[in-house]
């Protein structure tokens, strides 16, 4: 419904509508700046699930490697006791402690022979957990790379959105400080309730709540232009399209 193509839209209710859009604007912009840090914050929560596997790999490797050395040590002290063993053989006067001799011989080669076939396994547990070490290395860099510039663009982001804010702030002043106090008392109070203080007249409903205006009401505003309107259900301030309206800027 629109007003009467002699009658404009009452300078009052076009300065609401322009303060309306600049409050959703705000909103907006509100929602981003307090979305950033979140972002921020979820991509670093990734960068530490990074780092732990990456220190986890780390530290499986630092008890490889001291698994190999204690492993080699081990080798070489069987293989000590051994050249000990066999330096002594020249003192046995009997056939049998010359074969207890053997016998503590052959027991330490066959766990020399264990002992270097856990080495080749570690050997083996080494190669993987190098590569998982360079896998896990190379997707840590590239989270922290991410974070930084995340952190980065998010701070260049929150300064433009505060500059904005600030702009958007001083025309709503402006803009507020030209509309009738009664008329703003309204706005305020019902845009805090509802989220938008103004709502058009739809197909003879208020496009708010979509309840159904009565004939006699929709008459009286297009008639007096310089009433302030009420939707008696929602509350919000009510108004006919007018093509000789602007979009107020964001």
């Amino acid at each position: 419904m629109r007003y009467p193509e002699d009658t404009t839209m009452p300078p009052q209710l076009a300065t609401l509508l322009e303060i309306q859009a600049i409050e959703q604007r705000l909103r907006e912009v509100d929602a981003e700046i307090a979305a950033l840090p979140r972002r921020v914050a979820e991509i670093e929560a990734g960068l530490a699930g990074a780092q732990k596997a990456r220190d986890q790999v780390r530290a499986a490797q630092a008890g490889n490697a001291s698994e190999r050395r204690s492993v080699d040590s081990e080798i070489e002290t069987l293989r000590s006791k051994i050249a000990k063993i066999r330096g002594h053989s020249i003192d046995v006067k009997t056939n049998q402690e010359y074969k207890a001799l053997l016998d503590e011989i052959a027991f330490a080669e066959a766990q020399i022979g264990k002992h270097e076939e856990r080495l080749l396994e570690i050997m083996e547990e080494t190669e993987t957990l190098d590569r998982q070490a360079a896998a896990a290395s190379q997707e840590f860099d590239r989270q922290q790379a991410e974070v930084a510039r995340e952190s980065a663009a998010a701070a260049e982001r929150t300064a433009a959105d505060r500059a904005l804010r600030q702009q958007l702030v001083a025309e709503r002043d402006r803009l507020r400080a030209r509309a009738d106090e009664r008329w703003l008392r309204r706005f305020d109070q019902v845009l805090r309730i509802r989220g938008h203080a103004l709502a058009a007249v739809d197909r003879a409903a208020c496009s708010g709540c979509r309840v159904r205006l009565r004939p006699q009401f929709l008459q009286e505003m297009s008639v007096d232009t310089e009433r302030l309107f009420v939707c008696e259900s929602c509350g919000r301030i009510l108004y006919l399209e007018s093509e000789t309206v602007a979009t107020p800027q964001p």
